[in-house]
């Protein structure tokens, strides 16, 4: 069954149908057997129904022939009055025999002679309660005379009558048990057999079905693992499923993007090494000109030529950061990590952007704690520049940035054990503020505030993405918040010494 070709789909409806398909097998069996249980039951209670009718025909008839030879030789009110009870009684009971015996033949032609001697004792006692007193002697009514023999004669001919019927129920009465215990024995057989084969059935259709699935989930998972470590894929699996078409198009994915990967190297080869080189010495040259190098320039050249210039200088700068970005999302990036004072970060970040917030009038204000950072110097310092820098061009000339950082208090980790503390380091402006709905998207790749950025500031829309990637390689964070007094809060938080 595990070869047969079949969808989930298919294996779904088969892991329904066959156990639905067995209960209601299972419930016929079942209730059959409880039918013939009851039956047998039933056929217990209708003989002794008839066994006890018959008893009481009996009885009543020799009531009826107490009452009319007491009637006959005393006269007494009371045997008047109970010879017709004992009559009605008679006739119903051999109605409620023709009721239970119904169509059984032979029964029935022995009760219609019971019928037939019935009748005739009916007949015999009215005839005996109502002869004359002076008629009626005790020699008349017991003991040798023609009366008593056929009253005796009838009686006989009752119990003949009756016996075999009474026969016939008891041999019922007697096999009844017997059978009720072996039906009942069966009921028991098929709950346990029927329980044991649902079990049984349940366990294969289960391996049926998780054997075609599981084995190849655990294959596409481990494909899945494969890619990440950039590990060649398993064979595709075998199938015409679900499973079999995911997994086919799951080795297609993996085919497709390592061709892009492929394509984006080579992409990054050529933008590394066939255009930052002429691009450098473009800059190179324009540097030249621009300083009078080659001669003097009309001042509209010369205008021309610095604009140039700084477009070139923008389009290294955007292939550095590109290919900076690609390092440290392939991990070719690493660390020099070492115990580093913040305030030396902070220092060397002002020092490199001063000239330009002097340009603009910016003063910038620092906050210090005496506290080290466990990272690399350069790649933080990078950051904490670029941040400055953000602040800076997005500040109105003659305003303020100030630089803060301070140790958090440290938490506890969920086994109970206390986590390292963290250091904040905090680049406060009063410039335009960031969007609430921007702010984190604005640490993706060429995401910006406003589209006009990239001409109006030079901005390349990649500086806070190479800002996060690098701070989340330090295992921190990165993000901004409202200023109180306007303008934006770009934070970072790394773990200290």
């Amino acid at each position: 069954m595990a070869q047969l070709n079949l969808k989930i789909s298919q294996r779904g409806f088969l892991l329904v149908s066959i156990p639905l398909v067995f209960e209601i097998i299972f419930v016929s069996v079942l209730t059959s057997l409880n039918a013939q249980l009851e039956a047998e039951m039933r056929r217990e209670a209708h003989a002794k129904d008839v066994v006890r009718t018959v008893f009481k025909l009996q009885r009543d008839m020799l009531d009826c022939a107490t009452a009319a030879a007491s009637f006959s030789l005393t006269n007494d009110v009371y045997s008047d009055e109970r010879f017709p009870l004992t009559q009605r009684w008679v006739k119903q009971d051999l109605e409620q025999l023709d009721s239970l015996i119904g169509n059984n033949y032979e029964q029935a032609r022995k009760l219609k002679y019971t019928h037939a001697v019935a009748e005739r004792g009916l007949k015999l006692f009215d005839d005996l309660k109502n002869r004359k007193p002076e008629a009626a002697t005790l020699d008349s009514i017991i003991g040798t005379g023609a009366t008593y023999g056929r009253v005796r004669s009838l009686v006989g001919q009752l119990g003949g009558a009756t016996r075999d019927i009474i026969e016939e129920e008891e041999r019922v009465l007697a096999q009844s048990p017997v059978m009720q215990s072996q039906h009942r024995e069966m009921v028991q057989k098929a709950l346990v057999v029927g329980v044991g084969l649902n079990v049984v059935l349940a366990v294969m259709l289960a391996m049926f079905f998780s054997k075609g699935i599981t084995k190849r989930l655990e294959i596409m998972t481990e494909n899945s693992q494969r890619v990440a470590k950039g590990e060649p894929l398993n064979e595709p699996v075998d199938g015409v499923d679900e499973i079999a078409q995911l997994d086919r198009t799951f080795h297609k994915m993996v085919d497709d993007l390592t061709q892009a990967e492929r394509h984006k190297q080579q992409l990054l080869q050529t933008v590394s090494h066939d255009l930052r080189s002429p691009l450098s010495s473009v800059r190179g040259i324009l540097t030249l000109l621009s300083a009078g190098a080659m001669g003097p320039l009309p001042e509209k050249a010369l205008n021309k030529v610095k604009i140039a210039e700084a477009d070139v200088e923008r389009l290294i700068k955007l292939i550095t950061d590109l290919l900076d970005l690609e390092k440290i999302a392939e991990g070719k990036s690493v660390l020099e990590v070492s115990s580093v004072p913040v305030k030396r970060l902070v220092e060397r970040a002002v020092n490199s952007i001063v000239s330009l917030a002097e340009e603009k009038g910016i003063n910038i204000s620092r906050t210090i704690d005496p506290v080290n950072v466990l990272g690399d110097e350069d790649r933080l310092v990078q950051v904490i520049v670029n941040l400055l820098s953000n602040a800076i061009k997005f500040s109105p000339d003659g305003g303020e940035i100030e630089i803060e950082a301070e140790a958090l208090e440290a938490g506890a980790s969920s086994a109970g054990e206390a986590e390292r503390s963290v250091i904040e380091i905090t680049v406060s402006d009063r410039g335009r503020g960031v969007p609430e709905e921007l702010r984190s998207k604005i640490f993706e790749r060429f995401e910006q505030v406003k589209k006009t950025d990239a001409t109006e500031s030079g901005g390349s829309g990649l500086g806070l993405a190479i800002c996060k990637s690098i701070v989340e390689l330090h295992g921190g964070s990165l993000g901004v918040r409202d200023n109180s007094g306007g303008g934006s809060v770009f934070w970072l938080r790394i773990p200290s010494n």
